[in-house]
C-alpha cells in the first residue's frame, strides 16, 4: 500500500495539529484558517473534533485566535510566546489582503518603518477603507484609521525577513500624519518625523503624491511645517503645487487654535500661535 502523508493528503485517521502547524510555518506563513487545518489533519471543518484540537493547542500557547468568522488562527513561535502572537509584520498582509486589498501600514507605524521612531508605539496603525474595530491579539493591538481615497495613496510593497506588506511611502506618510495629527501627538510630533524623513524625500515622488491625494489643507499645513524647519527644497515643491489652487485659511492644529494671539502666515495661509511656531523652529 502506498504511504500517504497526513499533511498533504489526509487519510481516514486524524493527524495531530502540531505537524500541520510546522508545515505551514515552514512556508513562512503564520495565519491559517481552521478549515485548512481540518483538511490537513483529516477532521471535519467546523466539527467538534477540530474545535477540541484547536482549543488544546491554544491552551499550549501554540496558536491564538485571530478572527472568529471565518475561524483563523495565528501560529505562535516559542520566541514570541511572551507576546502571545508573532510580530504583526509577519501576518498583516495575509490578514487583510482579501478584505482590505488597499490597506497599508500608516502614520506612526509607517514612520517607524521609514526610520523615524521617537515614540513608543502601543499599537500598530493601519489605514483601511471602512470602519473596523481595534483588535487585540495576544499583547499586540491593531488600530485602524479610515480613508476614503485609500486606493489613490502611494504605497510601497516592502519585504520583511518573513513576509511582505504594504506601507505608505515617506511622502504619503507625512500627508497622512498632518491630516491625522490628533492621533499621533500633534503637529510637533509631525514636525519631528518630517525632519527625520526630509533627507530621503524625493521631489518627483512628493509631487506625484500631492497630485494623487489632492489635499490642499494638508499641503498648506505641511508646507508651513517644512518651511519653519528650514527645509527649503521640500517646501518649495509644496509651494509650487499650491500655486493657482484655491486656499482657504487653515488652522495649523484644527482643534487647538487659541481664540486670541493667532498669527497668520500669508505664504501658506496657515493660522498658528507663536508657541506653535517656536516649538517647530526649535527642531530645525
Amino acid at each position: 500500500m502506498r504511504p500517504i502523508s497526513p499533511l498533504s493528503q489526509p487519510d481516514t485517521r486524524r493527524a495531530g495539529l502540531e505537524p500541520a502547524l510546522r508545515k505551514i510555518q515552514a512556508q513562512a506563513r503564520y495565519l491559517v484558517r481552521a478549515d485548512e487545518l481540518a483538511k490537513l489533519t483529516g477532521r471535519e471543518p467546523g466539527g467538534d473534533a477540530m474545535k477540541s484540537a484547536l482549543r488544546r493547542v491554544a491552551q499550549q500557547g501554540l496558536v491564538t485566535l485571530a478572527t472568529k468568522r471565518p475561524s483563523t488562527w495565528l501560529i505562535v513561535p516559542p520566541e514570541h510566546s511572551h507576546f502571545g502572537a508573532p510580530p504583526v509584520e509577519w501576518w498583516l498582509d495575509d490578514y487583510l489582503k482579501d478584505v482590505e486589498p488597499h490597506y497599508y501600514l500608516a502614520l506612526l507605524s509607517a514612520a517607524r518603518h521609514w526610520g523615524s521612531a521617537h515614540y513608543a508605539l502601543q499599537a500598530t496603525q493601519v489605514m483601511v477603507s471602512r470602519p473596523r474595530r481595534a483588535q487585540t491579539i495576544g499583547r499586540l493591538r491593531l488600530d485602524f484609521t479610515v480613508k476614503k481615497s485609500i486606493d489613490k495613496t502611494p504605497v510601497d510593497y516592502v519585504t520583511t525577513p518573513v513576509a511582505r506588506l504594504r506601507v505608505s511611502t515617506r511622502e504619503a506618510t507625512l500627508l497622512d500624519l498632518v491630516r491625522h495629527q490628533s492621533q499621533v501627538g500633534g503637529i510637533e510630533s509631525v514636525a519631528r518625523i518630517a525632519k527625520d524623513l526630509a533627507p530621503s524625500l524625493k521631489s518627483d515622488a512628493l509631487l506625484q503624491t500631492l497630485d494623487a491625494l489632492d489635499q490642499v489643507p494638508a499641503v498648506q499645513r505641511l508646507g508651513f511645517v517644512l518651511d519653519t524647519l528650514k527645509l527649503g527644497e521640500q517646501s518649495h515643491v509644496l509651494k509650487s503645487w499650491l500655486t493657482g489652487r484655491h486656499r482657504a485659511s487653515q488652522p495649523l492644529e484644527p482643534a487647538k487654535v487659541a481664540p486670541s494671539g493667532v498669527l497668520h502666515d500669508s505664504t501658506w495661509g496657515v493660522e498658528h500661535t507663536l508657541h506653535q511656531r517656536n516649538s517647530i523652529s526649535e527642531l530645525a
